[in-house]
């Protein structure tokens, strides 16, 4: 109790409002749609998915509950209302994700006591963070540069982690300068997720996307045109970040790791000396780690054997228990089992939209109702970016929305007259734009794990990005995809 009262005075007075309306809101919402006839085009269930889906959506971003006591509600409610079998429900506590997470901070934890982590986090701070502008335009550089080898935002955002976290304990932002926590967190997961946009390997669904173009339309897109028509707006929409972030949050301007505080840093570098057996042992396991996971198209001319990103995880995981070579015990294990609850009742959440039906219906119905058939292209194309960008509030698998979209947006641009590719390559842009909710993204909630920011925080930051990167793609319409002859 001492905890919630603590947190209540620490809001502001807006989340205060928030979080006595958002209960009785999530609540009366359920009820309108459990009592309301079931529009045509879905079924029971279908209703009942989205029902629950705007109940934990209104209480994930008001935080009247715990966001896991709200996943584990929402799992109760979709087998007791009829949104979702019992089975299917409880069944995500065993997704690949959950063991990816698990097994991600398992690693996490073994950089960290082998002093590995440290080591490569002050290197950093002595070379590059002299400012905190500095910082955390280095660390969007590094998410943007590993994006070429590791095509897994999770793998990506589970090996920044570590270090991001040694760097916000550096600033000091648990005493004084939450803001800058903020920014670091936040910026992380935008840094990580935009970045996987530049480069079409750098997500199993962008791969996909373009397997399903060749497929339905018979147009190739190779690694280099993608790279070359996205990357320009990739980059540009994280600086646009970088400045929408500090002017929400507003940090303390005279934060660095400077004067008194990067002579102890430097000090601290210095003492910790040649590499220790431990940091070796790190290093081999984040090295294997990163090598199969850069590899994973490989494995099978390599190996004769497929390993998938969340065998590598759980192999590289283990490795940290064994006796001699391994650094971890159990207990030492830092594993926010809360955050694990959290994910499975988010993706219970989610794929009962898509497994139900209603997502789909309510895409079409989207399109239907904005009348896109009768626009003129450049209409079209504004409306097309728009949605595809935000359609994660309804898919929050980009896999599931990828398989829906690419194939919508294809019947969509054939029965407006218009090329196919001129509407769906650049949707298939926004394909790694989930970064409003924590749910939205394995790389978000392991960002979100930090607990340096709410999804207030992450809410108004991702939109006021993502309309950003529309207003670029907007502009590249007429301007570099033109250029390019995508949208000529």
């Amino acid at each position: 109790m001492v905890s919630i009262v603590r947190d209540l005075k620490s809001k502001s007075k807006t989340e205060k409002i928030m979080y006595y309306v958002g209960l009785p809101l999530a609540m009366v919402v359920l009820a309108i749609f459990y009592s309301i006839p079931t529009p045509e085009g879905i079924s029971f269930e279908g209703k009942m998915s989205l029902g629950i889906f705007c109940f934990a959506l209104i209480l994930w971003v008001t935080e009247s509950l715990p966001n896991y006591a709200t996943s584990m509600i929402s799992i109760a409610l979709l087998s007791i209302l009829g949104g979702w079998a019992e089975k299917n429900a409880l069944g995500t506590m065993g997704y690949g994700v959950i063991w990816l997470m698990v097994s991600a901070f398992i690693i996490t934890s073994g950089m960290e006591k082998s002093g590995l982590a440290k080591r490569i986090a002050l290197a950093i701070i002595t070379r590059f963070g002299k400012t905190w502008k500095s910082m955390l335009l280095s660390l969007m550089a590094a998410n943007f540069t590993i994006a070429f080898i590791v095509p897994s935002t999770t793998a990506r955002a589970a090996m920044l982690l570590p270090i991001v976290l040694l760097i916000a304990k550096a600033f000091n932002v648990e005493n004084g300068n939450k803001n800058l926590g903020k920014l670091l967190a936040i910026q992380g997961l935008q840094a990580n997720n935009i970045s996987t946009s530049a480069i079409v390997t750098a997500t199993a669904p962008q791969i996909l996307a373009i397997g399903l173009m060749k497929e339905l339309t018979g147009s190739s897109i190779s690694w280099g045109e993608w790279f070359i028509a996205s990357a320009p707006i990739a980059i540009l929409t994280l600086l646009a970040s970088f400045f929408i972030g500090i002017f929400l949050f507003k940090p303390n301007t005279a934060a660095k790791a400077g004067g008194e505080e990067i002579k102890e840093i430097n000090r601290q570098y210095l003492e910790l000396g040649p590499i220790t057996v431990n940091e070796k042992k790190a290093a081999s396991v984040f090295i294997f780690t990163i090598f199969l996971w850069a590899t994973d198209k490989w494995h099978m001319d390599l190996f004769g054997f497929q390993i998938s990103l969340v065998m590598v995880a759980i192999i590289s995981a283990s490795i940290f228990f064994m006796p001699y070579i391994g650094i971890l015990t159990w207990k030492e294990a830092k594993i926010p089992w809360n955050l694990m609850v959290f994910a499975a009742g988010a993706y219970a959440v989610g794929v009962s939209l898509s497994e139900t039906g209603v997502a789909s219906w309510a895409l079409g119905s989207i399109f239907s109702h904005l009348g896109v058939k009768d626009m003129s292209f450049t209409m079209l194309y504004a409306v097309v970016i728009a949605i595809s960008s935000f359609s994660h509030f309804v898919f929050t698998s980009k896999t599931v929305r990828t398989i829906i979209l690419i194939p919508t947006l294809i019947g969509l641009a054939e029965s407006a007259g218009v090329p196919p590719l001129m509407l769906v390559l650049p949707a298939a842009f926004t394909i790694a734009d989930t970064i409003t909710l924590p749910p939205h993204s394995k790389a978000n909630l392991i960002y979100y794990s930090t607990g340096y920011f709410s999804v207030n925080n992450q809410l108004t930051y991702g939109v006021l990005t993502l309309l950003a990167k529309w207003c670029l793609m907007f502009g590249a319409s007429f301007t570099w995809f033109a250029y390019l002859g995508i949208t000529a």
